[in-house]
């Protein structure tokens, strides 16, 4: 039987926070039992979202070595990013386009985070989470940051990333319906380029995610044709 996107929706976002304090906050871990559940959301994603099995081809390596050093940090950003946009298509299929946006907001900031902690700049994470900074010059702070180390897209990563966050963060709920369509479908697409750029920023920088970028470029490219 199929699974439904409420159910689905719910099942993922628990067992990617799940996921998320384990690898982050010291949570205890649940061992095969996490892994197991991951995977079965990857493959359920997968079918759901019509990846044609990129998606679970990607995140079974991940899951079956979740213990070794980087693979529960690549299986969270490939399915709670890849997660995050596709269910985004879903709810502006479904004409809530303030949720839809907010998802896309949701993810390319997760994204930056992956960014600045495989950067070695990580305290511009921290000052924005800690309320010091709002989320626009930190990104600015990340593109200052990035640029001198070769990687020309900063600026345009910077602009990309706060365009799509700012989208979520202040949403306009009187605007038409056209337009309200228009910005959630803008959000979406360049939440994906946000997340491929993140992953070739990481590539430049020799810290890449343990997933084919090419394969996640795949997936990101079908989950934004589905608009």
């Amino acid at each position: 039987m199929a699974v439904s996107f409420s159910a689905l929706d719910k099942r993922i976002e628990r067992d990617t926070r799940v996921l998320h304090d384990f690898l982050w906050q010291g949570a205890k871990e649940r061992g095969s039992a996490l892994a197991s559940a991951l995977l079965k959301d990857a493959r359920d994603a997968d079918a759901f979202l019509r990846l044609g099995g990129l998606l679970r081809k990607s995140a079974e390596p991940l899951a079956k070595g979740l213990e070794k050093p980087g693979n529960g940090e690549s299986l969270f950003e490939l399915l709670d990013h890849a997660w995050g946009l596709g269910s985004a298509t879903v709810l502006a299929s479904k004409k809530d386009y303030r949720r839809a946006a907010g998802r896309a907001k949701e993810v390319v900031g997760s994204a930056s985070i992956g960014v600045c902690a495989n950067a070695g700049c990580f305290e511009f994470v921290e000052e924005w989470e800690g309320g010091k900074v709002e989320f626009d010059p930190y990104a600015g702070k990340l593109a200052a940051f990035l640029e001198p180390k070769g990687v020309l897209d900063a600026p345009q990563f910077k602009r990309m990333l706060t365009t799509v966050y700012n989208f979520g963060m202040n949403w306009n709920g009187a605007a038409s319906q056209f337009e309200q369509a228009l910005a959630a479908r803008a959000s979406i697409a360049g939440g994906g380029w946000c997340l491929l750029t993140a992953v070739s920023i990481r590539e430049m920088l020799g810290a890449a995610p343990r997933f084919s970028s090419s394969d996640y470029a795949k997936i990101v490219d079908r989950i934004v044709a589905r608009l």
